[in-house]
């Protein structure tokens, strides 16, 4: 628990680079391609590595299809909240898009600006950005401190890009 005679610091992070062994479960046709290839536009990424203390999350502008991009998982000790915002300023709620996600085995086709708790121990996934037709702004966050942690040696930590 955090002494309350501590003042926190306040951090502005600007890192878009992801810390070693974050999402090595990408297949050879969603792993990051040369930037004006790459249909996922990363926006910002931050976790312990990067800002020590914080916890995990990232956001992306997707401007193009991806058939196939996150396997199905779970995280057995914390929750995650995924979100998807659409871009049509005169209706936010439209996504502008088709996204297939799998959550505990249920297929759904996401349409509208929607975010997405999933609880400790769900699986989830299958996320296939089937029809883009303006982009989406997509976000994921967890109150775990590193996402993807397995593998990283304990005290490795990314320069936050401030």
């Amino acid at each position: 628990m955090a002494d309350p005679q501590d003042k926190s610091k306040s951090v502005v992070c600007t890192n878009i680079d992801l810390p070693p062994g974050v999402h090595d479960f990408e297949t050879d046709d969603t792993k990051t391609k040369a930037p004006d290839a790459d249909p996922k536009k990363r926006v910002i990424y931050m976790d312990d590595r990067v800002v020590p203390g914080s916890f995990y999350v990232e956001a992306v502008w997707v401007v193009g299809s991806i058939p196939r991009s996150h396997p199905e998982h779970s995280h057995p000790d914390h929750d995650e909240i995924v979100g998807f915002v659409g871009s049509n300023m005169d209706d936010p709620n439209d996504l502008g898009a088709e996204i297939d996600f799998v959550v505990d085995g249920k297929k759904m086709t996401l349409t509208k600006t929607c975010f997405i708790h999933v609880p400790a121990g769900v699986r989830h996934g299958g996320l296939c950005f089937r029809k883009i037709d303006r982009p989406v702004y997509q976000i994921a966050m967890s109150r775990r401190a590193g996402h993807g942690l397995l593998g990283l040696r304990e005290g490795t930590r990314m320069n936050s890009g401030v």
